[in-house]
């Protein structure tokens, strides 16, 4: 089968309407639903004080993986059983009272278009994470408050307002900065702060892995792609910042194989119901928020003069110019560079659009684990979604080929990472590592043929991420 047949398949079987529940459907629901309650109670049961509190010390910390020692909370009668329910309550039951409750699909396809249309947004940002390092809950957070602008090429100011608590930098090491400005078209970020003064770089990378990924939305893409595949549980109606909303929660993972882990946290997406924009994302773990990103006074597709973007420091204060070294260019001129590998896609998902290619002699991840010669880097948008290709030679590629080259915590990438054959292009029959689930940088995959490392990331599902890697050819010169 072709690329395109194989895409046009696709299309089709997306467009297919699900079939109407049977008549039974709600006695089978409630059956199952019974059955599981049961095995739950036949559980608690059998429970011993020792092993609770066992297990309750196996929850501290971080998540508790035990990746060949299976422990399902439910057994095979709940997993059917949470399917059958999510299945008939997004489709609706024939006969059932009141209007047809509507799909957590339809919440996140709407919410994913309002991103990937915008053009200008300013809103308040707060950002909140406990206060308390270990697991010890105290109710105590700390919390920073932003004020952002920011245009569909990329570019973006974030201001921080009052001191900061949560310590957080676009730049991993460097002090919290007062004012940040990202110009997208010229690849150049701006950080100002009393200590450092204005530091200035220059040839800044146009996407992720070699920074990371847009400080906005990658926790909320990644989330939603991640629902789109695993299912999300009915959507909550709920109140926001005075508006009607909807809460959309996932604790699943995307791929074909789930990782079995104890205490696994809950992701919740608020999405304001009269714009079908993500206002809050919050990350929750045994009922401890773990980390909340909010938005407030929301102002969408409003102009916003050049002047937004103008960072003002102080008279006197120090400045200080880093060359990173990513050199925008046209495609044409880059591939005329000696030994650099050039590919572009000749698929990508609906609506994106070339808008920048940069190149650099040498690149290390933003998560320091690869260092890469010859890069190139080909960044499209759509609205404020964007998607990064990016290809460089690698020195060591059976050890690159392991290791995710986006994610800063390996143990978690080594879970949520699954196998997946390109099946065109320059890189066919060649495995990728593909990543769609909550807590990424960004959906992504990569992989690695003749020393030389691909990725694919940004705003897409998994088999929009290999569509685009299937159909990559060498540019024209």
């Amino acid at each position: 089968m072709s690329v395109e047949q194989d895409k046009r398949l696709r299309e089709a079987l997306r467009n297919l309407q699900p079939p109407p529940p049977a008549a039974d459907a709600r006695e089978r629901v409630r059956a199952a639903v019974a059955a599981a309650a049961a095995d739950a109670a036949a559980e608690r049961v059998a429970s011993t004080p020792a092993t609770a509190e066992r297990r309750r010390a196996e929850r501290r910390g971080t998540f508790a993986v035990f990746a060949r020692q299976r422990r399902i909370v439910f057994g095979l009668a709940a997993l059917a059983a949470i399917a059958l329910v999510a299945g008939v309550l997004l489709v609706g039951l024939p006969g059932g009272r009141g209007p047809e409750p509507v799909r957590a699909s339809q919440i996140l396809q709407r919410a994913l278009r309002a991103l990937s249309s915008g053009r200008t947004l300013a809103a308040e940002v707060t950002i909140k994470v406990p206060k308390s390092a270990g697991w010890t809950p105290q109710n105590r957070y700390d919390v920073d408050h932003y004020r952002i602008r920011l245009r569909a090429d990329g570019s973006y100011r974030l201001t921080r307002r009052g001191p900061s608590a949560v310590g957080w930098s676009p730049i991993k090491g460097s002090p919290p900065p007062v004012d940040v400005v990202f110009d997208a078209r010229r690849g150049v970020l701006s950080t100002y702060s009393p200590g450092q003064g204005l530091v200035e770089r220059i040839g800044y990378p146009p996407g992720p892995p070699d920074r990371w990924a847009g400080i906005i939305w990658a926790d909320f893409v990644a989330a939603a792609h991640a629902l789109q595949v695993s299912g999300a549980v009915p959507p909550k109606a709920a109140v926001y910042e005075g508006r009607p909303a909807w809460i959309l929660t996932c604790s699943l993972f995307s791929g074909p194989s789930q990782p079995t882990i104890s205490s696994a946290p809950v992701f919740e997406i608020t999405v304001d119901q009269a714009t079908s924009f993500p206002v809050c994302f919050r990350m929750v773990q045994e009922g401890q928020l773990q980390a909340e990103l909010r938005y407030s006074s929301l102002r969408l597709n409003a102009p916003l003069p050049d002047r937004a973007f103008e960072l003002k420091v102080p008279a006197g204060a120090r400045v200080t110019r880093i060359q990173r070294g990513f050199r925008r260019s046209a495609i044409s001129q880059i591939a005329k560079f000696p030994g650099y590998t050039v590919l572009v896609p000749a698929s990508v998902p609906r609506g994106f659009s070339l808008i920048q290619a940069a190149a650099t002699p040498r690149a290390v991840t933003a998560n320091r684990l690869v260092r890469g010669r010859k890069v190139v880097a080909l960044q499209y948008a759509r609205g404020f979604d964007s998607l990064t290709v990016t290809t460089r030679t690698v020195t060591d590629p059976s050890s690159t080929a392991k290791y995710d080259p986006f994610e800063p915590d390996q143990s978690w990438a080594a879970l949520v990472a699954w196998p997946a054959t390109i099946s065109g292009g320059a890189f066919r029959g060649v495995t990728a590592q593909v990543v769609v689930a909550p807590e990424t940088t960004t959906p992504h995959l990569w992989a690695v043929k003749d020393g030389v490392l691909l990725t694919v990331a940004g705003s897409a599902s998994a088999e929009e991420l290999l569509a685009v890697a299937a159909s990559l050819g060498p540019a024209s010169r």
